[in-house]
């Protein structure tokens, strides 16, 4: 066999079988960093369909930064003593995901829905009390 066909073809495979929100975009993970003008203690979770509750809610006492799983919903922030209204931040498709489309490969795309990585949340939120 030719030998730069046996180096191409894995490099190819990679390509494909590989989507660019997950190699390029970030992956299937996020850090999230939350400021306020003072410490509060937060919780950052996962937002029912309504935005008012939250599931798998992280704790953290701001200054903080959080890493959370990319998935198909929208972050809910809230303050556990009351400090500021709750926040709801709202996924994006994340612009790497269009990388999989221009190379139309469904492997790819799936790769990047299937991970979560085809979403992103800002990377940095700003709290103001109330």
């Amino acid at each position: 066999m030719n030998k730069k066909f046996l180096i191409a073809l894995p490099l190819v495979s990679a390509i494909m079988f590989s989507g660019c929100a997950t190699v390029l975009g970030g992956g299937a993970k996020q850090k999230i960093t939350i400021n306020s003008s003072k410490p509060m203690n937060i919780s950052l979770g996962y937002a029912s369909d309504d935005n008012k509750t939250a599931t798998s809610a992280q704790r953290a006492t701001t200054p903080a930064t959080i890493t959370i799983n990319r998935e198909n919903k929208n972050l809910l922030l809230t303050s556990d003593n009351k400090e500021f209204e709750p926040v709801v931040i709202e996924k994006e498709l994340n612009p790497w995901f269009w990388g999989d489309v221009l190379m139309t490969s469904p492997v790819s795309t799936t790769t990047d829905a299937v991970t979560g990585a085809m979403w992103k949340y800002d990377d940095n939120i700003t709290i103001s009390e109330k």
